[in-house]
């Protein structure tokens, strides 16, 4: 008998199984993760290379779904290989593409409006990026500091012991957490751009008047383009637009800014601080415990150049600074103390 003939009954149902095995319909859109999900390659099996993960909180693009009531969504993630990974539904928040409304599946998509993308796909304005497991790291640059050793920037030129932000906290960014969660969805040429430094050549993050007016105030780095750097690299994996991300900096830093921590750092100008006196003035602040959430960073001559604070939770436009530093995990110190610089050549 021919070897092969017994399975000469089974090749219709072979056949008939094999459109199901292969169904994937293309999708757009983007999928905010609220679970800790694994990506497989398939609906089907658990193979999972590299043992990739959803991270809570974070935008994905979605490139098809299994069935249009989906259980499952197919999407990119780039640092993982292959990039396409199947994740269960219930994972994540679907999310339409901001800039049209959704289409049926047998409709055509429509022409993208530029020719590169610069940012991921996010969600809607109004939605509350993460979730309570959420994890950020806000930073806060000391710009008299920053600017000694670079004062022919263009934020540092001009400073002066009478501008604002020679006695207050300047924004840096706004830092989704693990480290290296960076550049969700961006297009190589803008990470490249991002990544060598060249920050004019990326895209002007899309914001209200208002906000952008409040962003040069407190963000002294956006003469230097320093806000396209942050939303190419980190508030692409925050989940919301480029509007809602920098609000919300903008007012967690607002915070920040009126605080004891403020008041000491100003009261200090020229003197040295203790790390432990720092960590004291945020407690006092913000609450018993939230000073081990803070950590300084110096540079090589002494100079305290920044406060890195995590943060837990989900961000609103109202979320209280202390709620969030008492959620997170406790952080190293990082320097021991500091000068507090004075604007202008020496401490």
């Amino acid at each position: 008998m021919h070897p092969s003939r017994p399975l000469l009954p089974l090749l219709p149902l072979l056949l008939c199984l094999w459109p199901l095995a292969a169904a994937a319909e293309p999708f757009a859109g983007s999928l905010i993760a609220e679970k800790d999900c694994p990506a497989g390659t398939s609906t089907k099996h658990q193979k999972n290379p590299g043992q990739i993960r959803l991270v809570p909180g974070q935008s994905y693009r979605v490139v098809a779904r299994n069935q249009p009531q989906p259980t499952h969504y197919q999407v990119r993630i780039e640092s993982a290989e292959p990039k396409d990974r199947w994740v269960e539904a219930s994972c994540g928040r679907f999310a339409a593409p901001l800039a049209a409304a959704p289409q049926a599946p047998d409709q055509p998509s429509a022409p993208p409006a530029v020719t590169r993308a610069a940012t991921p796909t996010t969600a809607p304005a109004a939605a509350a990026p993460g979730g309570m497991d959420a994890q950020y790291v806000l930073a806060a640059t000391w710009q008299p500091a920053f600017c000694e050793p670079r004062p022919h920037r263009p934020e540092c030129q001009g400073l002066t012991p009478e501008r604002a932000d020679a006695r207050r906290f300047s924004l840096h960014g706004l830092w989704p957490q693990p480290i290296g969660r960076a550049y969700c969805g961006i297009a190589q040429p803008d990470r490249t751009a991002a990544e060598s430094g060249d920050w004019k050549r990326l895209p002007r993050p899309d914001l209200s008047t208002a906000t952008r007016a409040q962003l040069e105030q407190q963000m002294p780095g956006t003469a230097g383009n320093l806000e396209r750097h942050e939303w190419a690299k980190h508030g692409s994996c925050y989940g919301t637009d480029a509007e809602t991300y920098f609000r919300h900096a903008l007012a967690l830093l607002a915070q920040l800014n009126d605080s004891q921590v403020q008041r000491l750092f100003e009261s200090n100008i020229g003197k040295r601080l203790r790390a432990e006196e720092v960590r004291a003035a945020v407690a006092r602040t913000f609450g018993p415990g939230s000073g081990e959430r803070v950590r300084l960073e110096c540079d090589q001559d002494g100079l305290i150049t920044e406060l890195r604070i995590g943060l837990k939770g989900a961000i609103t436009d109202q979320s209280p600074l202390a709620e969030l530093i008492r959620a997170a995990p406790t952080r190293t110190v990082g320097c021991r103390g500091g000068w507090v610089d004075r604007a202008g050549p020496g401490r």
